[in-house]
């Protein structure tokens, strides 16, 4: 077993009552009731790791230790469980269940994988898709687990790139999004990046019924350094993504743009004021409920910007310090910074402070 892997039992028999006093504020009727919960991973001043659920009111309703970093909540379109994914190169996920006051249920990958921090579930929650790194072959994977079944995985499939990091499901509900960072990366060397200078980036569409894949789209010569994480559909083989440079400080590439089934990938022409405030570097990368506005934040540039979904479009931009988490709330886009805050940007700018920090997303389940 490798030195970053997790020892369940271990995990479990040190963390287990923590899990299971955290939960208990939960009901049934609070999960099922339609009200949004905002999920986050989080730092403690202490330390530790942990990851978060908030109510409407941006009222912490449960809070749970992690026995590292996490990166990412991915809740089921059922509205019972959240799965918290390990930051890179972390090979562990936790599932919260929202609706009982039960222990938490905690997966690995097999040996040889580690999670990227992301994962998207099927349309009617049964199965559970993974950004996965098989880091002896330097090459993707995509694995998947049955959530009908204890969250056993029971398959896996090429993201047919490397670094495959954000996942989505197309409305279709067979098609997969890929974005593939292009880094490889091994445990052996923590988060070292081992081929900076001939990483290539791609988006990648896949068939989940078999596995293959359907189209490649990969940046041009000139921008191989720039590595594609995240990502928000906007319409049915539409995405929109954010980019983070592993070039030159000095470079202006670049860094949001769309990729279209058929079409290809599109970059949108941001003007220098704008790439200088984002620093080379997106963060997190939200959509507005009705799918005319994206939000990007860069936490490095401590600048969020909204944009016109069509058109890249800068609609107006905000300075957030320390800024990176981001989620649409009807009319609210709520932001969240490693120092603790929560600020909601539209339609009046409020702050709360909270007493750790937000990791590097926020997510919303509505």
């Amino acid at each position: 077993m490798s030195g970053f892997e997790l020892n369940r039992r271990d995990f479990l028999a040190g963390a287990g009552s923590l899990f299971l006093s955290s939960l208990s504020g939960i009901s049934k009727a609070r999960a099922q009731s339609g009200d949004a919960i905002f999920g986050s991973c989080i730092k403690r001043q202490d330390g530790t790791y942990g990851a978060v659920l908030l109510n409407e009111q941006f009222e912490l309703i449960s809070e749970i230790t992690l026995p590292n970093r996490g990166h990412d909540v991915v809740f089921s379109p059922l509205a019972d469980k959240a799965i918290i994914f390990a930051r890179r190169p972390g090979n562990f996920a936790v599932i919260m269940d929202l609706t009982k006051a039960q222990e938490p249920q905690i997966i690995t990958v097999p040996v040889n994988r580690h999670f990227y921090g992301h994962g998207t579930f099927s349309h009617d929650g049964k199965l559970l898709y993974a950004s996965e790194n098989d880091f002896e072959e330097a090459s993707g994977r995509v694995g998947i687990y049955d959530a009908t079944s204890g969250f056993n995985r029971i398959g896996e499939f090429d993201s047919f790139g490397m670094g495959p990091h954000e996942t989505l499901l197309l409305s279709d509900n067979k098609t997969l999004v890929i974005a593939n960072g292009g880094i490889q990366t091994h445990p052996d060397y923590g988060r070292a990046k081992l081929n900076i200078a001939n990483m290539q980036s791609s988006i990648t569409f896949i068939n989940t019924l078999d596995g293959s894949l359907i189209e490649k789209h990969i940046l041009p010569n000139q921008l191989h350094k720039l590595s594609l994480r995240h990502m928000v559909a906007i319409e049915h083989g539409t995405i929109a993504f954010g980019g983070q440079y592993e070039g030159a400080k000095t470079d202006r590439p670049q860094l949001i743009g769309t990729c279209t089934l058929g079409e290809g990938i599109k970059l949108w022409e941001l003007n220098d004021v704008i790439l200088s405030s984002f620093a080379n570097y997106t963060g997190s990368i939200a959509i507005s409920d009705d799918k005319k506005q994206i939000a990007v934040s860069s936490p490095k540039g401590g600048l969020v910007a909204i944009l016109e979904a069509k058109t890249g479009n800068i609609l107006s931009t905000r300075q957030i310090q320390r800024g990176n988490g981001l989620a649409y709330k009807s009319t609210q886009l709520i932001a969240t910074t490693d120092n603790g805050k929560l600020a909601n940007l539209r339609p009046q700018s409020s702050i709360k402070q909270f007493d750790f920090a937000f990791d590097n997303h926020l997510t919303v389940q509505q």
